[in-house]
């Protein structure tokens, strides 16, 4: 058992139904990074949401780190203790590449990765099968993370954090055709997609500082895709609030601003009303991307 003091919870929705004896209908979704952890509960029979935590991870340097905090929010949290039907986990870094699948051969596969990332000796690639645009994403688990999980859940599966957001936008907005930017804001990182219709014309990911940052991105999008700003639609998703520096230099240069709503497809709790529809959309559709 890790020591230590207690890890507060930063945001707790839980509903009062719940009970521990239906954990087995359950599915886990666990979301995981260097600055945060957060897990949901969906009961699997009725698609019906019923939990969702946060965690603020500070002073964390690594994935050694991490794995002690998480055991000690594990510990502590009697709902990550139980047996569930399944569990996914959404590993949430920059380091992804996507490879068409004509391209892509599994032992080669660290080797695709190696172009564009820095890997350790002992790393090794994992990838996940995109089947809306037809690309394998290459990714590393770190080995820290992996015997944390393996521990207390011996059945769970990865997922990268830019499959679920690629699948996500392209399950719920396949029907539209007009050319569509989708951006989804974390604490310290961002991704960016760019879709024409069903195509995939642009994805990538950046860690920022500010705002200001991710409005440079986003331009920078737009100048290399002949996009022009004053017209160009971009749906927002994520953990990020109206009154915030981000979406006020974002609004700055971009008109057409929306946010995601939840999916459609799943039911959830009247809890979930205490939390903007935007939030969380990576984890409220990992199951989506693991079913």
């Amino acid at each position: 058992m890790v020591i230590g003091s207690n890890i507060k919870a930063t945001l707790s929705h839980i509903d009062p139904h719940l009970t521990l004896n239906d954990s087995a209908s359950f599915h886990l979704s666990i979301q995981v990074s260097l600055d945060g952890f957060s897990f949901a509960l969906l009961n699997v029979k009725d698609q019906k949401y019923a939990a969702i935590q946060f965690y603020d991870i500070q002073e964390c340097h690594n994935f050694s780190e991490l794995g002690e905090k998480i055991e000690q929010i594990i510990a502590q949290q009697e709902l990550l203790q139980q047996h569930y039907s399944t569990v996914t986990i959404c590993i949430c870094n920059s380091i992804n590449t996507l490879t068409p699948k004509d391209l892509y051969k599994k032992k080669y596969g660290k080797e695709l990765l190696g172009f564009n990332q820095i890997l350790l000796q002992n790393e090794d690639e994992s990838s996940d099968w995109l089947k809306s645009i037809e690309c394998f994403n290459s990714y590393v688990i770190p080995k820290e993370l992996q015997r944390c999980f393996d521990k207390y859940y011996p059945n769970h599966s990865w997922k990268h954090q830019s499959t679920v957001f690629i699948e996500s936008v392209m399950q719920h907005y396949k029907l539209n055709e007009e050319t569509t930017i989708y951006i989804s804001v974390q604490n310290a990182y961002f991704q960016l997609i760019v879709l024409e219709g069903r195509k995939l014309k642009f994805f990538n990911g950046y860690d920022y500082r500010s705002g200001e940052d991710i409005i440079y991105y986003i331009l920078f999008a737009c100048e290399q895709l002949n996009l022009n700003p004053d017209q160009i639609p971009i749906v927002i998703a994520g953990e990020i609030e109206m009154n915030s520096e981000a979406y006020k230099f974002i609004h700055r240069y971009i008109r057409n601003i929306s946010f995601t709503n939840r999916n459609p497809n799943y039911i959830y709790s009247f809890v979930f009303d205490k939390i903007p529809s935007h939030y969380f959309y990576q984890l409220l559709n990992l199951h989506l991307c693991a079913s």
